[in-house]
């Protein structure tokens, strides 16, 4: 069953009618969201965390966690991340049995419409699927309305500050948010200190950063390295850029398999790609065939982790060993 992510948002009880969920899509920030939705929602339930990897290596670990009862609680949720068709058979076994006092959520990158996961969520009533695509200016606009509804101070003007500054990502968004949110304890926003706070110079800085590593360009990656202060509270920002590409580089390669023409390609992109823009995506698509980019999926996906379970990690250190990485693989022949 297709449920609207705009309306799991509003109203996240909606989920909660489907033994399991599939949450997917490019927007980072949006599963995010709703991923500490669910664990709210579910706050007096048991949590199990696993990934597609570990269960596919251990194929009875879900069913046992399935079956196994705790001493604790009766009720239990077990999230699943990274997930894609390789689990289709193990899910589908899983979801024949329901049980009233579990609850299954899988996350997973952008699925195409061939996917046979997504597919069998779409049909299938007794399972719900949220597809969580890019945002928008308006919808920005109203999330952060949302976020900041019990602070005064904040005008249209401030709105599309942030939404320009975040470049239209949520993850980075939620994340100048929670910056306003530490400054300005009093609810009251001052606005004249937005732009110091939000650091707007070092946004555009590692756009150039990320243009010369995505292009395999030595040169001008060093260069701008050498110019940049990076600063360790914005990684998941750096991190979310450096993901939002990747992700339209595999929707672009994706475009090219059908066209065959790079211009068309480029042309039938959703959301599209600013004119000024297509050269360096010309060039960044030469050096990523599919395979280096599902690689580079899985080098994102596990810098991710390391930021969150290493608390004490030098996160600028992490940032240029993950750009390095990105680098090598764009430049390697395979």
């Amino acid at each position: 069953m297709i449920l609207k992510s705009y309306l799991v948002e509003q109203n996240i009880s909606l989920i909660d009618k489907y033994f399991i969920n599939l949450i997917y899509g490019e927007n980072i920030g949006m599963k995010d969201d709703i991923k500490d939705q669910i664990k709210f929602y579910f706050k007096n339930h048991d949590k199990i965390i696993l990934t597609q990897d570990e269960i596919l290596k251990k194929k009875s670990i879900l069913h046992e966690q399935v079956e196994n009862t705790s001493l604790f609680s009766s009720k239990k949720i077990i999230l699943i991340n990274e997930v894609t068709d390789k689990i289709k058979d193990i899910i589908y076994d899983v979801g024949q049995k329901p049980k009233e006092d579990l609850k299954i959520f899988l996350f997973a990158q952008n699925l195409e419409k061939k996917s046979t996961l997504r597919k069998d969520f779409e049909k299938e009533n007794t399972q719900g699927i949220i597809a969580c695509y890019q945002d928008n200016e308006r919808t920005l606009g109203e999330y952060t309305r949302r976020k900041l509804e019990n602070y005064s101070g904040v005008t249209q003007q401030m709105i599309n500050f942030l939404t320009k500054n975040c470049n239209l990502d949520r993850k980075t968004l939620s994340n100048e948010i929670d910056k306003i949110k530490c400054l300005f304890i009093d609810k009251k926003i001052n606005p004249d200190k937005l732009p110091e706070l939000l650091n707007n110079n070092n946004n555009l800085d590692f756009n150039s950063i990320r243009d010369a590593c995505l292009s395999a360009d030595k040169v001008h990656l060093n260069e701008n390295l050498g110019n940049i202060v990076l600063q360790n509270e914005n990684a998941y920002f750096y991190l979310s850029i450096l993901s939002n590409r990747i992700e339209k580089l595999i929707n672009l390669n994706n475009e090219l398999k059908k066209e065959k023409n790079i211009e068309k390609a480029i042309d039938r992109m959703k959301p599209p790609i600013f004119w000024k823009d297509k050269p360096k995506f010309i060039r960044q698509i030469g050096k990523w065939n599919s395979e280096k980019l599902e690689q580079a999926r899985k080098i994102l996906f596990d810098a991710e982790i390391q930021l969150k379970i290493n608390t004490n990690l030098n996160n600028n250190i992490l940032i240029k060993n993950l750009i390095v990485d990105l680098y090598q693989k764009a430049s390697s022949t395979s």
